[in-house]
């Protein structure tokens, strides 16, 4: 009967984690809420209500390279951050965008 108050808390853990692939899975950034989440071929783009896309970038940048990803490239423009990463044979590459009180993270997988 335990469990059943576990549930919700469970079922909410198990949102927090975007699986692109068999090799590209990464966790949802917990303390920004997500406005928009949508497919792209190779790929997903994932958009927050947040102020810190810097914030953000570490997040999924930490996520990736816990995972086993190794960050092979990266670069920061003004309002942009961008990187890629290689496991094995596999490429990823990370692309988060500042947009005023929103922002952007494309995730692709390939080339």
């Amino acid at each position: 009967m335990r469990w059943v108050f576990l549930l919700p808390f469970l079922l909410s853990a198990w949102a927090l984690e975007v699986r692109l692939s068999g090799t590209l899975v990464f966790d949802l950034f917990p303390q920004a809420v997500v406005v928009e989440r949508f497919p792209e071929p190779q790929g997903l783009v994932v958009v927050y209500r947040y102020s810190q896309a810097e914030a953000i970038f570490r997040h999924h940048d930490a996520d990736l390279r816990r995972r086993g990803w190794v960050r092979v490239k990266y670069e920061v423009k003004r309002g942009e951050w961008k990187a890629e990463y290689r496991k094995g044979k596999a490429k990823a590459k990370l692309s988060v965008k500042d947009k005023k009180g929103r922002v952007e993270v494309r995730l692709k997988e390939g080339d």
